[in-house]
């Protein structure tokens, strides 16, 4: 399987620095390059579309032409404006020279928040699916909704034409409502000229992380705040337990990590050499590499020989008239071609084992020998008080 020829790094390696759509928001309103980083403040609902004004209220107005059925597609800003190679555009124009349809995006600062409070409002959404799905969102979706009700509908796989090549770890809504459409892993990113000044290696352990050679090493995005610090929350859960992963970020604490806002913020503070090391993903020297950067300042470590998997999924809204043309597009995006190219735009990886990629893009994308990630009935009743303890104990330091 083509997209499995991926290089293995035990504790260090390579990989990106996510750019174009997976980038997320900064809180200067810029937009830093990120892969499959979804990462923005739940505040907010100022939105991003493409063929149709936003209203004051945030949703968007507007009618296909010529009486062309029209597909509204939320997803996340930075998958339509990042200022290198979003894939936004992109699917738009090959949809429509396809489809008899009309795409339009609807991208809200506030991503996903935007449209669960407006259910929870009893406001209509007036949009068809949204792309870019985390397993965490469902999950604080359903609770949210509750009583048996769903913000999604399930798509019937047997209308996919390439849903049997889905990587079977990416799969993640058992009700399959949210089909996976890409992926990619939360990692180390460091810098190997600062640690050669430090005179030590690359930690390849969560304990090394912690102890005194790696002191004020490590940046990592809020948790609070960020899907990418969230992850690498659940990452240090999987490792040390429910009992035990606090514990060990009072060490890291300790030790002189920095918790900063976000993602964006947080790989800032790491490109500007406040720290040798920062979280982020696992894809950062195919961006890299695309602009000639130096390899030494974007190493990637997987540490115990793992990395936690950063998974999106699109899911059609429930209520929407357009159900046929929302599984059409998601069957279209799962297309091997059409996923290698969402690859290869977000920095980030296929979502089906048989797009063809090309192999320099290979030989800068690292793959830990131990996937780890929470599916849906894991985190499904522990993310808000796992969060919460967290944001207790340790936020406050």
């Amino acid at each position: 399987m083509d997209r499995r020829r991926f290089l293995t790094a035990a504790g260090a390696g390579v990989a990106g620095l996510m750019a174009g759509c997976s980038a997320e928001s900064t809180d200067d309103g810029s937009t830093d390059t990120g892969s499959g980083s979804t990462d923005t403040p739940a505040s907010g609902g100022t939105a991003t579309e493409t063929d149709g004004t936003a209203t004051a209220d945030g949703t968007v107005a507007g009618t296909a032409s010529g009486g062309t059925p029209l597909l509204r597609v939320g997803t996340y800003p930075s998958f339509v404006d990042a200022p290198s190679s979003s894939p936004g555009a992109w699917l738009k124009e090959r949809f429509e020279s396809e489809f008899d349809a009309e795409l339009q995006w609807f991208a809200p600062e506030s991503s996903m928040d935007y449209f669960l409070q407006r259910r929870q409002q009893g406001v209509s959404i007036d949009t068809d699916l949204f792309l870019g799905l985390a397993p965490e969102n469902l999950v604080r979706a359903d609770r949210a909704v509750g009583d048996g009700d769903s913000l999604f509908t399930s798509v019937d796989t047997a209308d996919l034409s390439n849903a049997g090549a889905i990587v079977d770890d990416y799969r993640f809504d058992p009700q399959e409502r949210a089909i996976p459409v890409g992926a990619s892993y939360i990692s180390l990113v460091y810098n190997q000229n600062t640690l050669d000044e430090r005179s030590v290696e690359a930690p390849t352990t969560f304990d090394d992380l912690a102890s005194a050679p790696y002191e004020n090493g490590l940046l990592v995005p809020n948790p609070q705040n960020s899907e990418t610090g969230l992850e690498f929350m659940f990452w240090t859960i999987d490792q040390f337990g429910e009992d035990g992963y606090l514990d060990y970020w009072s060490d890291l604490m300790g030790n002189g990590t920095r918790i900063l806002q976000d993602w964006g913020t947080a790989y800032d503070a790491y490109s500007n050499d406040e720290a040798p090391m920062v979280v982020s993903f696992s894809t950062d020297q195919v961006y890299a590499n695309r602009y000639d950067q130096d390899m030494a300042r974007h190493q990637v470590g997987f540490l115990n020989d793992s990395g936690y998997a950063y998974l999106e999924g699109a899911a059609p809204f429930a209520g929407t008239d357009k159900l046929g043309l929302a599984t059409e597009f998601i069957d279209f995006v799962l297309r091997p071609e059409v996923q290698a190219e969402i690859a290869q735009r977000n920095v980030a990886l296929p979502a089906v084992d048989n797009a063809e990629l090309p192999d320099e893009y290979y030989d800068f994308v690292y793959e830990p020998e131990e996937i780890v990630s929470f599916g849906y009935d894991e985190l499904m009743g522990n993310v808000e008080p796992w969060l919460s303890d967290w944001s207790r104990q340790i936020a406050t330091q």
